[in-house]
């Protein structure tokens, strides 16, 4: 080995160590961390808002509880003579299997079909 090889040697040897030194502080100052020493954000103390909104949910709920519900308008003839008069809307195919797919020719004769085979 010559001289310059030592040395190139020698600061490569440097440069990794260096390298090591740094990722090894850098693990301890992100990793090596323990808990915060404030954790007061972790503690669950109810604010007075907090506690006038749960009064008032609580008040809400007991008032819901309580209440009676009529069930004498079923009874009622009025009521019975009503009738239901709703339509049964058919299921229809309705837009393109596929609407992500680009529209070409193709696309819209095998919609076609397949709209006019169900």
């Amino acid at each position: 080995m010559n001289m310059n090889t030592k040395h190139t040697s020698k600061k490569n040897l440097i440069l990794g160590a260096a390298i090591v030194v740094i990722v090894t502080v850098a693990m301890f100052y992100f990793f090596g961390k323990g808990p915060a020493e404030d954790t007061s954000l972790l503690k669950a103390e109810p604010s007075s808002e907090a506690a006038m909104v749960g009064a008032r949910v609580l008040s809400l709920l007991t008032q819901i509880k309580s209440l009676q519900i009529d069930t004498d308008l079923f009874l009622d003839p009025a009521y019975r003579t009503l009738r239901d008069y709703s339509v049964v809307v058919p299921p229809q195919n309705v837009g393109r299997p596929n609407p992500f797919a680009p529209l070409s020719s193709n696309a819209r004769s095998s919609s076609a079909t397949t709209s006019s085979g169900r």
